[in-house]
């Protein structure tokens, strides 16, 4: 058929593959494991403009005096779908702690809001408070005196390194993507360190204490948990 030599029919159909796999990627939730929340929006945004295109594509393929296809068109298209084919290859997942080891687990955090945390109604476990390392780390570098001594719950995946008796708690934040994600970690002193699992996720149960402008949790507990929804901190 004629259809099928045309350059429009190609750039309709790589149009419509993106669209497609934006599409299930937002509709399944896994967008979350690409881009940073704040910019689901642009996500949305782009769909309509790419289903614009594909809908005024569509039209100009009925015309006659359309160009057809040559090979750098063909390389161009091939180009252009290879992130899709690369990400239905390659499967979303979180990054493990070796990704931590080779970008370097930052152990301070500076510039988040501390008053948004402090005024915040924070979640209680028993007579532990609920945060998150970024949460843990913001008041360690700007309240330390807010988070020593305090009875925290906080979540994170296992990076074991020799000392028996400590590992780091660790979470990837991501700014923009998950290709600038950069892990964040807080030292847990725990004296069952061997029985966890490297990467294994876990809920440490235990008091912050600040050593030479250092946060480190002393353990009471730590028990494994399932891995979140949502591995990345934003």
């Amino acid at each position: 058929m004629e259809v099928f030599k045309k350059r429009d029919f190609y750039q309709a159909l790589t149009i419509f593959i993106w669209i497609l796999f934006l599409f299930f990627t937002v509709a399944t939730g896994k967008l979350e494991m690409y881009i940073n929340k704040r910019f689901f929006p642009l996500t949305i945004i782009g769909l309509l403009v790419l289903l614009a295109l594909f809908i005024n594509k569509i039209k100009r393929v009925k015309k006659e005096d359309t160009e057809d296809i040559n090979i750098q068109s063909s390389l161009s298209f091939i180009a252009l779908l290879f992130p899709v084919l690369l990400a239905v290859v390659v499967r979303p997942c979180s990054l493990p702690g070796l990704a931590a080891s080779k970008r370097g687990i930052s152990q301070e955090f500076a510039g988040g809001n501390v008053m948004e945390i402090l005024k915040t109604q924070l979640e209680m476990e028993g007579n532990y408070k609920k945060l998150n390392i970024k949460q843990v780390l913001i008041l360690a570098k700007e309240k330390p005196e807010e988070i020593d001594g305090k009875a925290v719950s906080v979540e994170g995946f296992v990076f074991k390194q020799k000392d028996p008796e400590r590992f780091i708690l660790v979470r990837f934040l991501i700014t923009c993507c998950a290709a600038d994600a950069t892990p964040l970690g807080i030292d847990v002193l725990y004296s069952n360190t061997r029985e966890l699992k490297q990467d294994s996720w876990v809920k440490v149960y235990g008091k912050c204490r600040i050593e030479e402008d250092k946060i480190i949790i002393m353990a009471d507990d730590v028990k494994e948990t399932q891995k979140p929804s949502n591995v990345y901190l934003y």
